[in-house]
């Protein structure tokens, strides 16, 4: 392993298919950027697929496997990810996702070339179970649109952001105490501390989702973010983004998919590789 990694990538499981988790992992393997570590943390209930990811672990010596003690859930599980990161960068990937073989080179490569940026993403394909893409997410470029769009929804996908590890650190990691809608704390958290943010317009990674629905809990952590953060800077757009996501989580569930699907998803037909 090299001694000293550029990128640390933090991948957090949980009783994930051996299959996906597999294939997830060999998609790092593939990066064309080779000067990194990847810190799984594997939080699986069943004994064998916790065997099985450490067997996947352990085939690449630039990987490592961690388990936590007990259970700790998502946000705590990447602040044990962080808290042994090495690398200048961070990234962060599910695993179950699949990297394109340069979504590292570009990241690092747009990081170096722009250092007034701190947090970098990218577009992302939805993939379903089968690997079928089905609809191509793409997300504001420049961080005044990314700024804006994040009064309303994430204007950043999480599986998708390469991260300056001191900015990351100096925010303190992320907040366990939000069991969903962590990464929107966050970014909003990092907003107010001033730093800033792009999106690659390229999709880099496939994010596979079965499902659009997202439960009652996950809206209530949002409206928690948004109110944790509100302020003065912005003030009129987040006021009206707290009403937009109160009656969106308030809509019936058929309905939200129905519009997610229409509204906010490219079909797959416009995907362009």
């Amino acid at each position: 392993m090299t001694d000293q990694p550029l990128v640390s990538v933090i991948v957090p499981t949980f009783n994930e298919a051996p299959a996906s988790l597999a294939a997830s992992l060999d998609s790092l393997i593939a990066q064309t950027h080779t000067n990194f570590e990847c810190l799984v943390v594997d939080e699986s209930a069943d004994p064998a697929l916790a065997a099985t990811c450490r067997a996947l672990c352990g085939r690449d010596e630039r990987f490592s496997y961690i388990r936590p003690a007990e259970r700790v859930g998502l946000a705590a599980s990447l602040n044990l990810g962080l808290a042994r990161a090495r690398g200048d960068y961070v990234a962060r990937f599910d695993g179950d996702d699949l990297c394109h073989p340069e979504r590292l080179a570009a990241q690092v490569a747009y990081l170096e070339a722009t250092p007034t940026v701190d947090v970098v993403g990218c577009a992302l394909e939805i993939i379903d179970d089968a690997g079928e893409v089905r609809a191509l997410r793409r997300y504001p470029a420049e961080h005044d649109a990314i700024a804006r769009r994040m009064q309303f929804t994430s204007a950043i996908a999480h599986p998708t952001v390469l991260m300056r590890a001191g900015v990351l650190q100096a925010a303190c990691g992320y907040d366990p105490s939000f069991r969903y809608a962590e990464d929107l704390e966050l970014w909003l958290r990092l907003l107010g501390r001033g730093a800033r943010f792009a999106n690659l317009e390229r999709p880099l990674l496939q994010y596979r989702q079965a499902s659009s629905e997202r439960g009652d809990a996950h809206w209530r952590y949002n409206l928690r973010a948004r109110m944790r953060h509100l302020s003065a800077r912005h003030l009129p757009a987040r006021l009206a983004g707290l009403a937009v996501i109160g009656m969106w989580s308030a809509m019936p569930a058929a309905l939200r998919r129905v519009i997610y699907g229409r509204a906010i998803l490219r079909p797959a037909a416009a995907v362009t590789r």
